[in-house]
């Protein structure tokens, strides 16, 4: 699948319910076959005030919608919106079915720098990751073909939970993301490897997507 996804942030949130209206009306006459557009929820970080997430059968498809999102993204009252376009990876899932649930993103940059066997070790634990935390239900890890926004965002780490209590609580705490997983994005570390700025964005989530 083909994907797109834009973290929208608004200098006016009374015009979020006009825009997010525009938004899904626009990905459904583009035929987009998975559509999400949700505002996030409290606790993103640079995650914006509306996701809006697109998949389709196409690269043509997505890069057609991509280009028809561009005039609404620069309207009044968007102040700003990160993303990427980019080919949905192998995931998995453990709860296919799942309804009622939370949707996160991240939208990492890797420099550019880094040797491609230790961007595959990275790829490789994040990827690990929902085998030690049973509450990340679903997930896949893609890399971006293209990006908008603050950074070359060059990865995109979409995950499903049951309930915000599964990513805020067992995902973030658990011993596997600060022991393996952190030490990519501490500054502090040798082994780091992702810029600093993040895009850390989620939503309710009516049916997966993933």
């Amino acid at each position: 699948m083909f994907k797109l996804t834009r973290l929208v942030t608004l200098a006016d949130p009374a015009g979020l319910a006009s825009l997010a209206k525009d938004a899904r009306a626009l990905g459904s006459a583009h035929m987009a076959y998975r559509l999400l557009v949700a505002p996030t929820l409290p606790g993103s970080h640079f995650g914006g005030d509306l996701i809006v997430h697109c998949a389709f059968d196409s690269a043509e498809q997505r890069d057609a919608f991509g280009a028809a999102l561009v005039p609404l993204l620069a309207r009044a009252p968007v102040a700003s919106a990160d993303g990427a376009d980019y080919q949905g990876a192998p995931g998995g899932k453990h709860d296919p079915d799942l309804v009622n649930g939370v949707y996160r993103v991240l939208l990492l940059s890797v420099d550019e720098r880094s040797d491609p066997e230790t961007v595959a070790e990275f790829e490789a634990e994040t990827r690990m990751m929902p085998h030690y935390i049973p509450a990340i239900r679903n997930w896949q890890l893609s890399r971006a073909d293209a990006a908008v926004g603050e950074r070359r965002w060059t990865h995109v780490w979409e995950q499903e939970y049951a309930g915000i209590e599964g990513l805020l609580g067992p995902y973030m705490l658990h011993p596997y993301h600060w022991a393996r997983i952190d030490r990519w994005f501490d500054p502090e570390c040798p082994d780091r490897i992702v810029d600093a700025r993040l895009c850390h964005s989620f939503c309710a989530l009516e049916a997966s997507i993933l």
